[in-house]
């Protein structure tokens, strides 16, 4: 061969080689379609996680969420911490085969393994040729076994030898497939080599298309392979629930991201004919719902439905009831009904309906676990609806006339009647919600009420009148908040509870929570499913929240819910009529109510502004009825029992009122004597009329005052003392000075003036001084002793007297609380945990046993402190306001004490 033709042939060769280099080079990293892992995941999968970074997931799991350790509790979640934290240190997945692994999307399986039990396989795309051939050389390396199926390898591996993880895994077509189970890697491979996969499934493709890759990663649910799987976790009695969630809908799919204190999830649902649960919602523009303005605050579990096109929503409720496996029964009992009354049991009870009703449970209890449940709906009102569920009575045989009343009080009735405890209705109503409590109802307005038994009936509607309902519920409110304003179907549980109400349904092989994880539940709140329809999907939303440190509901005999939150010390004041105690108090909106000893609201009256005074009442007529008097800074009340405003009341004040008003029977003979203290620097008498009084001199003061007038007698003498900035003044009842302190000092702007040692020699009015000195004025002399030894750091104090006979003095700061005996020795030294305000009451229990009342705003807490300094028990309870304590009922011997409450709450407290 001639040297050219050996050049030609040589370069020949070396292009050869090239080409075929570079061929295996581009081979070896040709990229894989990421899209093609999903041909891996079984067709009949019924859960399917997408998990769009896995390192972000476990990022977030163990820096981000405050709710770690409580998930560690539970042992299949504690072994997805061990999972996260071997993925952290593996060198496989930091620096080896799988470091990419973590980066980018991977699909987890769940499936049914046998009879009972529960799988999961894993799916991750390879990124090329070259990286599959450095995983397989890993996998065979930590293999323990291998086998051939239908031309895969199936690997047996262990990871690494400390390691208790044992799983399979299959390496083929740039998908790695990892389980516990053999089974489920032999699905996996049974599915690559099938002509079918989730990728060319319609339904599947056009969910997953809604789907973000921005989120944690995505949920897709197959409803027909769920009843199936959902078996495994239900016990045998529990089996209709599992044929239900086979017919919930055709597929789901779901984002979710893991938040740091709970996680939300956003999708949609596509429903599946009209055979499935979702097609009740076809065609059905969602509302928005009133219940919780109706449903009992301690609810703690309900499902709800809500439907602004009725005729719609009972057209399709009944192409789904006639679908079901019970249909022919259904139809024959329907058919019967329809001929004997012209029309169908739906229609004939939807057409009292009012586009909503709910399913609602509260507290359980497992003595009685058919108490606490409801069927509300909310209707057109009782004069349309009551000879509806008559003519339903009637065609069932049942008695329709009221079968007793619930008297809340002498003015407030329900009627109860039977409600319909029959085949039908089991059946109609059974195919949208669990239970049918439908053996009695009432109404509360336009709201009908169903319930299995009468109690739970009357606490429902007690709860109602004092409407202590779930819309004001703090933790409600703001949960709801992560939901949209309109829905067609919302479900809501509160997680701690959870357990009572589905325990019996659940497989207890698998469902045994222990003591420390029961406890550990109730540093959640609640979880939430809304549903709404959107076209020909119903979009879902799902929230569950984490919240440890919320306040556990007050133990209180009632709660009472006003416009705003209390402004005042609610007031216990006398109905004449029953002699009993009602309450009076004002809100923050300047409304003004009574509420009587149950609780219920008797009326509410809007002011000018903030009532200044005491809320006193006075016989006006002298006829042993009385009124309420007080004032507001510009004007004098007088109103009724009934909130009426009593003869030429209100009075416009000549000036501004700067404190509240005093009232004073001298001689108990209802010649009523009204002190008030206006802004021209003068203090004015008026009588009961608003008449001033001849004969009161109108002292001018030299400053404002801005406490009321306090009256005293002893030893004879009447005594009515006031203060200004610069002087206190003790007068006479003509307004004359009759004491002159013997020595001047500035009275605190909030101590009043107590009198010790009554009718004696000793007889003085102690009070402290602006600079914290308590001062002692001894009567009729004027001598003064200002009091070092009790001196208190800072302006911001409050001063009590208590036994004034045997005196003991209470000084109270933001910080601490301080007692003197008698001879001025202090007995107690007492700090606050968190600053209280500077003002507080004194209560006589009896005539030896008396106690302090403060409040901590801070805290939103009342405190009861015994004379010794020591806290009464039961105490601290939750209120926001100042408290009165006494007896509302004269048959009562065990007191009761007001105070306002978050939430616009008042509660009555027992106290023993």
């Amino acid at each position: 061969m001639s040297k050219r033709n050996l050049n030609i042939v040589g370069a020949t060769l070396v292009f050869a080689v090239i080409i075929v280099a570079v061929y295996w080079t581009l081979y070896r990293h040709q990229n894989f379609d990421s899209g093609k892992t999903i041909d891996s995941v079984p067709i009949d999968a019924p859960l399917i996680i997408r998990i769009n970074g896995m390192d972000d997931v476990f990022k977030m799991l163990n820096q981000k969420i405050n709710y770690q350790n409580e998930l560690k509790t539970f042992e299949s979640l504690n072994d997805l911490y061990d999972f996260a934290n071997f993925a952290d240190s593996s060198s496989f997945f930091n620096d080896g085969p799988g470091k990419n692994f973590l980066k980018g999307p991977a699909y987890m399986t769940f499936n049914k393994v046998g009879k009972e039990s529960v799988e999961w396989s894993t799916h991750f795309g390879v990124d090329n040729k070259s990286h599959q051939s450095t995983l397989k050389s890993w996998v065979k390396d930590k293999s323990i076994g291998q086998r051939n199926y239908t031309g895969f390898t199936i690997y047996e591996i262990i990871p690494s030898e400390n390691s208790s993880f044992h799983a399979y895994a299959t390496l083929q077509n740039g998908v790695l497939t990892v389980s516990p189970s053999s089974l489920l890697v032999e699905s996996s491979i049974r599915q690559q080599q099938s002509s079918h996969s989730l990728g060319g499934n319609k339904e599947f493709s056009k969910l997953e298309k809604t789907t973000s890759s921005r989120a944690n990663g995505s949920l897709f649910i197959q409803f027909s392979k769920l009843a199936e799987f959902s078996s495994a976790f239900l016990a045998p009695k529990a089996a209709h629930y599992s044929a239900f969630m086979g017919k919930v809908a055709n597929w789901g799919a779901v984002d979710f991201e893991i938040k740091d204190d709970g996680i939300m999830l956003n999708g949609f649902i596509s429903p599946d004919g009209k055979s499935s649960y979702m097609s009740l919602f076809d065609g059905v523009e969602s509302r928005r719902s009133s219940l919780g303005q109706v449903l009992p605050s301690d609810i703690r579990l309900f499902m709800a439905f809500n439907f602004s096109n009725k005729a719609r929503f009972a057209k399709n409720f009944k192409n789904y009831a006639g679908e079901l496996e019970n249909a022919s029964s259904y139809k024959t009992l329907s058919t019967r009904f329809e001929k004997e009354t012209g029309a169908s049991y739906i229609d004939t009870f939807f057409d009292l309906i009012d586009g909503e009703f709910a399913l609602a449970y509260s507290n359980y209890n497992a003595s009685h676990p058919d108490e606490g449940q409801f069927l509300v709906f909310r209707t057109k009102g009782q004069a349309y609806s009551l000879p509806v569920l008559k003519k339903l009575q009637t065609y069932f045989k049942i008695n329709s006339s009221p079968i007793g009343h619930y008297q809340m009080d002498e003015s407030t009735s329900f009627p109860i009647y039977l409600g319909f405890n029959n085949e039908l209705n089991e059946m109609v109503w059974n195919q949208l919600i669990p239970d049918v409590p439908m053996q009695y109802f009432s109404f509360f307005r336009n709201y009908l009420v169903f319930a299995d038994s009468r109690k739970s009936l009357e606490s429902f509607l007690y709860d109602n009148v004092l409407k202590r309902n779930l819309d004001s519920h703090a933790y409600f409110s703001s949960f709801m908040e992560n939901f949209s304003f309109e829905e067609n179907m919302f479900l809501f549980a509160e997680i701690p509870h959870l357990y009572s109400y589905v325990g019996e349904y659940l497989n207890q092989d698998r469902f045994h929570p222990t003591s420390e994880q029961k406890k550990t539940l109730f540093n959640f709140y609640a979880a939430g499913v809304q549903i709404s329809n959107s076209s020909d999907l119903n979009y879902t939303t799902f929230w569950a929240n984490y919240a440890p440190h919320r306040d556990k509901e007050p133990r209180t005999i009632w709660q009472s819910r006003i416009d705003s939150m209390a402004a005042m010390k609610p007031a216990l004041v006398e109905n004449h009529y029953t002699e009993a105690k009602e309450i009076m108090v004002q809100d923050k909106a300047n409304n003004l109510y009574l509420i009587n000893n149950m609780g219920r609201i008797l009326w509410k009256r809007p002011l000018d502004g903030r009532i200044l005074s005491e809320i006193f009442q006075i016989d006006y007529y002298r006829n042993n009825k009385f009124q309420y008097l007080f004032n507001t800074s510009d004007r004098l009340y007088l109103l009724d029992r009934n909130g009426n405003h009593v003869a030429r009341y209100p009075f416009s004040l000549p000036a501004t009122a700067t404190t509240g008003l005093s009232v004073f029977d001298y001689d108990n003979n209802r010649d009523y004597r009204v002190f008030l203290p206006l802004d021209d620097r003068k203090v004015y008498l008026f009588d009961k009329t608003g008449a001033r009084v001849p004969g009161w001199g109108i002292p001018q003061t030299e400053g404002i005052v801005k406490q009321p007038v306090q009256f005293f007698r002893t030893s004879g003498n009447d005594y009515l003392v006031f203060s200004d900035r610069y002087r206190n003044y003790i007068m006479d009842r003509r307004g004359n000075h009759r004491v002159t302190p013997q020595k001047g000092f500035i009275r605190n702007s909030v101590s009043p003036f107590y009198l010790e040692h009554r009718n004696s020699e000793r007889s003085a009015l102690v009070t402290t001084t602006a600079d914290g000195v308590m001062a002692r004025i001894m009567l009729p002399s004027g001598r003064t002793e200002l009091i070092e030894k009790t001196k208190v750091e800072g302006t911001d104090h409050f001063f009590l007297l208590v036994h004034e006979s045997n005196p003991t003095y209470v000084i109270i700061t933001p910080d601490q609380m301080n007692i003197y005996d008698s001879n001025l020795q202090c007995v107690v030294d007492s700090e606050f945990k968190f600053p209280v305000q500077t003002v507080a009451d004194v209560y006589k229990f009896s005539a030896a046993d008396h106690k302090i009342g403060i409040v901590s705003a801070d805290e939103s807490k009342i405190y009861l402190y015994n004379i010794d300094g020591t806290i009464y028990k039961g105490f601290p309870l939750k209120g926001t306001s100042r408290f009165s304590i006494g007896f509302l009922k004269s048959s009562a011997y065990r007191f009761n004490l007001i105070t306002g409450g978050e939430n616009n709450y008042i509660y009555n407290y027992r106290v023993e």
